[in-house]
């Protein structure tokens, strides 16, 4: 993820780790592509934020195609 605070100029990126499945029982369509979520300090103001898929391959080597998204919001 690659963020931007539109009021301040901040620029910043974070990754998304992937949650380890439960491998004890069925696996839903949902199970098999589950990120964890991060925390970023952006300050206040309007953020906008863009999901850059496939920027560094996985850990496990195992990548699957996700649309790319973009949003912005309001930070207190």
């Amino acid at each position: 993820m690659n963020w931007r605070n539109l009021t301040t100029g901040v620029t910043g990126t974070t990754a998304l780790g992937l949650v380890e499945r439960d491998r004890s029982g069925p696996t839903g369509p949902g199970d098999r592509c589950r990120y964890a979520p991060a925390t970023v300090v952006t300050g206040g103001g309007m953020i906008a934020a863009v999901a850059d898929v496939g920027a560094g391959p996985p850990a496990d080597g195992y990548q699957i195609l996700v649309h790319p998204g973009f949003g912005t919001f309001a930070v207190p």
